[in-house]
């Protein structure tokens, strides 16, 4: 080769290289995924000032924190009196961060209830509900509770206790009404994106992923990392820890949305980013003599269990229920399939050099214990 070309080639391991530890990198921020529910129902539609609703909003004390100091001893305890003596900052946060309106009139919130606290797949949440008078019925929600601090944060709403009417939004403005909220359908479309977000956004998810394709590419000759000489033994090697992984966790996402199995949230989470320590370790010093797909299987009925996160306490019939389990979960693979599909070709196009082998296996992977392990005690403790 050239010594042109040499350069060019390792600006370029270089430049993908950086991009895979960029990437890592950010990871070590990553937040848990965040939940709120907003249910919508009409309390009066024939009132001579216009149709009255009753709205319940529930937001989890952790996301709440982000927006009120809820604990001003900083015991990192919250406590119920704290939460109870930012009730007026709290009303003025809902008041100001979700809009109700109709035809560009805004609904005027004209009373809140008393507050509560709530648990939701393990986790504590705020619980307040307040009376809405709107002129005409409500045609769209600006929802803007963690704009700028959780992209990730979405909003299940359900409408006029309706089992089929529930949407799963982002952050932001959002059309309402019969035809955009109701039906098999949407139920279908609103959970095949929230499983393909949620597993994008699951920078957990993802980095477990990652610390187990990235040996894909190599054999262990005599203790040796050694590159595969052709790419279709790498292929099938991440078909496999695929299939594995969707395997697994399929069957633990299907037991806790069903609400057949119920693990604490806490737990699941903390065991999730040791599952990431553990198989990240394995990497560097192998202490099991098995293939990667039996890691997959394994820990991806763990990671299962916190899929289903997003479907626990769903107020939804059996049926519906069973849609959003089976659309959500096609939305995970789908998520998966991308993420493999970006990851891949690098790690094939780069498993010859230096640059991968302690760039991105060898360092990549201790960076990947170090933050798994910097998870599970933020999550633990």
């Amino acid at each position: 080769m050239s010594a042109p070309n040499k350069n060019m080639w390792h600006h370029t391991y270089r430049y993908i290289a950086l991009v895979f530890l960029l990437l890592i990198g950010t990871v070590a921020q990553a937040h848990e995924s965040s939940t709120a529910y907003l249910n919508l129902a009409i309390e009066d539609s024939n009132n001579a000032a216009g149709v009255i609703y009753k709205a319940e909003y529930e937001l989890s004390l952790r996301d709440l924190a982000l927006l009120i100091n809820i604990d001003p001893n900083q015991d990192q305890q919250v406590s119920w009196a704290e939460v109870k003596a930012q009730t007026s900052l709290i009303e003025q946060l809902v008041t100001s961060k979700i809009k109700l309106t109709n035809t560009d009139q805004l609904c005027q919130i004209t009373s809140f209830a008393p507050l509560a606290i709530n648990t939701r797949g393990g986790f504590n949440y705020l619980y307040t509900n307040f009376a809405l008078r709107c002129e005409q019925p409500i045609d769209n929600l600006d929802y803007q509770i963690l704009t700028g601090i959780d992209a990730n944060h979405r909003l299940i709403l359900t409408e006029s206790g309706d089992d089929a009417a529930l949407q799963v939004l982002p952050v932001g403005s959002t059309p309402l009404g019969s035809e955009a909220s109701s039906g098999w359908l949407s139920i279908a479309t609103n959970f095949l994106k929230s499983g393909v977000h949620h597993l994008l956004i699951g920078l957990d998810h993802l980095l477990f992923l990652f610390v187990l394709l990235i040996p894909a590419v190599y054999m262990r000759k005599q203790k040796q990392l050694v590159a595969v000489a052709k790419p279709k033994a790498a292929l099938l090697e991440i078909f496999w820890i695929a299939t594995s992984f969707t395997l697994a966790h399929s069957i633990t996402l299907t037991l806790a949305a069903l609400q057949i199995v119920s693990v604490p949230a806490r737990f699941i989470e903390s065991v999730i980013a040791l599952s990431i320590a553990f198989a990240a370790l394995n990497n560097l010093v192998p202490m099991l003599r098995v293939r990667a797909i039996y890691l997959a299987f394994v820990f991806g009925l763990i990671h299962g269990f916190g899929f289903a996160n997003v479907l626990v306490d769903l107020p939804l019939a059996t049926s519906a229920r069973v849609l959003a389990l089976l659309s959500f979960n096609v939305g995970i693979e789908l998520g998966q399939l991308v993420f493999i599909a970006v990851v891949f070709p690098i790690a094939l196009l780069l498993r010859h050099t230096q640059f991968y082998k302690w760039g991105i296996f060898y360092t990549g992977s201790l960076i990947s214990i170090l933050i798994a392990l910097w998870w599970f005690f933020e999550r633990a403790f």
